[in-house]
């Protein structure tokens, strides 16, 4: 009867951990190949643990290394696009999730009958009941994390450790292993020496320090994240704003090739005579220019094509825009840079005007002078500013943000003053950089 359950507690920590490396790395195979790999692994992990009790007694140092060399093997063989150094730690923590709810559950058994714990595992009924909630729980875990972790995780790139960082991360479960070597003499009434106490205390506080620098470095990690999206969407603004101003160099051609034929055309009825037709072919032609005229001209090329092209992209949602400018053709700053400044403002300025009924209006003032100074006004619904940022009201607000994102890296990089301020309906965004500052 010990061997069977044995058999079939080996079972279910054998699905628990594929259903834990699921979530991780790619299986090797998705066919009887790899169903046979799992057949292997269990007889593989049963006749392990009958090893140390036959050559080693029940050392149970012995008892956990070798359970987790074949685990780590075995892994190795069922699961491909993921390093041996990432499998090694996944097994670790895998084993210590399970022991600590194996263990867990087993004392909180014992309170629950007012009894110890050798009592608890001398009684055959309640250590049924016991593997049968422990197992069936380890189990349910195992499938529903990797169920989750699948819906967020892609197995696109593989999984590597290397080089110290490899050190540091193995440092929490190495440590959690000592530890729990530790707790197993110390249950069975060993004692444990000052020397071995006073090495493990060094473990701890070496783990803390690991995790810390980790958390440090995973912090700097999502900044680069968020500033390689932040790039990204820099990227399309400019594609963007260049195909608009390529749009806008075509149509000057157009308006420049065309402009002979209207005059040919005029003359020829000013020659006939023919005054009325003239006065209408005026009249059409006169209202098809006012429709295709510029409505900015700053003397900046690029920024006159993306103003003219949120300007077009504003009156066709009913907002009314005016620009204040002088000439801008001398602005030292790195055009792109400008390009992406502009366009998140003006972005976030029409989407504002968008969301209210009536009275949309943008005011926009870019004056180069001893510095540049710069404003983006619009009416808009109430929003609230902390900290120089906008809380997003948009459903997945992790991938949302980055244009007031993008503004600040670009004013930061020229040590440009800004403020932001709502009042009255009218939210507006004001800027000034220093005229002498250069790339």
């Amino acid at each position: 009867m010990g061997d069977l359950l044995s058999f079939l507690y080996t079972v279910v920590d054998t699905l628990s951990l594929i259903f834990f490396l699921d979530a991780f790395a790619q299986r090797r195979w998705d066919n009887w190949k790899f169903t046979l790999g799992i057949g292997c692994l269990v007889a593989l992990n049963f006749w392990i643990l009958q090893v140390p009790l036959v050559f080693f007694g029940r050392d149970p140092a012995i008892k956990i290394g070798m359970i987790l060399l074949s685990y780590t093997l075995s892994a190795r063989a069922l699961y491909r696009e993921i390093s041996s150094g990432m499998l090694l730690l996944l097994v670790c923590i895998e084993y210590l999730i399970t022991y600590c709810l194996s263990f867990g559950l087993g004392m909180a058994g014992a309170f629950i009958c007012g009894m110890d714990g050798a009592s608890f595992q001398t009684s055959f009924p309640l250590m049924i009941s016991y593997g049968v909630i422990n197992y069936s729980a380890e189990l349910f875990l195992a499938y529903t994390f990797r169920k989750l972790m699948r819906r967020r995780r892609s197995l696109r790139t593989p999984n590597k450790l290397t080089g110290v960082k490899s050190g540091l991360y193995f440092l929490f479960p190495g440590t959690s292993f000592v530890m729990l070597v530790l707790l197993l003499y110390m249950t069975t009434g060993k004692s444990a020496s000052e020397m071995v106490i006073a090495a493990v205390c060094g473990l701890i506080f070496a783990a803390n320090v690991a995790v810390l620098y980790l958390l440090e470095r995973m912090e700097k990690t999502v900044e680069n994240q968020e500033r390689v999206l932040a790039l990204e969407q820099q990227l399309q603004f400019q594609a963007k704003n260049m195909e608009a101003a390529s749009q806008l160099y075509t149509a000057q051609r157009h308006k420049v090739h065309d402009f002979q034929a209207y005059l040919n055309t005029l003359q020829d009825l000013l020659q006939n005579q023919e005054y009325d037709a003239a006065e209408q072919y005026l009249n059409s032609v006169s209202k098809e220019q006012t429709d295709r005229s510029f409505l900015v001209n700053s003397h900046h090329a690029i920024l006159d094509a993306l103003f003219n092209t949120k300007a077009t992209e504003a009156i066709q949602k009913g907002i009314d825009i005016d620009f204040e400018l002088n000439d801008l053709s001398a602005l030292p700053f790195d055009v792109s840079d400008m390009v992406v400044l502009f366009s998140n403002l003006l972005d976030n300025a029409i989407e504002a005007c968008e969301k209210i009924e009536s009275d949309r209006v943008i005011r926009v003032s870019a004056v180069l002078k001893q510095s540049f100074l710069f404003s983006v006004r619009n009416t808009t619904l109430p929003v609230e500013i902390k900290n120089d940022t906008i809380q997003t009201t948009k459903p997945n607000a992790s991938l949302h943000g980055f244009g007031l994102s993008n503004i600040k890296l670009i004013l930061n990089k020229y040590h440009a003053d800004f403020v932001m301020d709502y009042e009255d309906g009218w939210f507006q965004f004001t800027g000034e950089i220093e005229a002498q500052v250069r790339k």
